[in-house]
């Protein structure tokens, strides 16, 4: 089964509407994910953390946890805990990348543990990183 990672930013800005936010991309990307026609995407304890969070601090409450629920309920998402090693590999890429922000950092180290390359963000920081693949549209690298 093909695998891909999300970051938050797809997740947050699937939930955010506002004019600023790249809610139709990320919608898009959310919704191939839940019908199959894109990898199954992986969503670490740091990713989910960092999702929820903005979310409940920005809108409401009740959205985070629709998102959530939405995330354990669909056959398109799956939600992993990353491994300790992860989190202290995440300290050395996080003290060497500059641009790369901790939370990255983490996904950066669970990808590279897992040996998965693609990567659905916006964030470019993770362009620095030869060993991953970063996607901004709901297209299946794997067709």
């Amino acid at each position: 089964m093909p695998i891909a990672l999300i970051d938050s930013n797809i997740l947050i800005d699937y939930k955010d509407t506002s004019p600023d936010s790249r809610h139709e991309l990320a919608a898009g990307i959310v919704r191939a994910i839940d019908r199959g026609d894109l990898p199954t995407a992986r969503v670490t304890n740091y990713v989910l953390l960092e999702s929820l969070n903005w979310i409940h601090e920005r809108q409401r409450h009740d959205i985070a946890v629709d998102l959530r629920n939405r995330l354990s309920n669909s056959a398109g998402f799956e939600l992993v805990h990353s491994a300790q090693t992860d989190f202290h590999r995440a300290v050395e890429l996080f003290e060497t990348y500059e641009g790369l922000a901790f939370g990255d950092a983490t996904i950066v180290a669970y990808m590279q543990r897992v040996n998965i390359e693609y990567l659905y963000s916006f964030d470019d920081d993770f362009d620095v990183i030869d060993s991953i693949t970063r996607l901004e549209t709901a297209d299946n690298p794997f067709k």
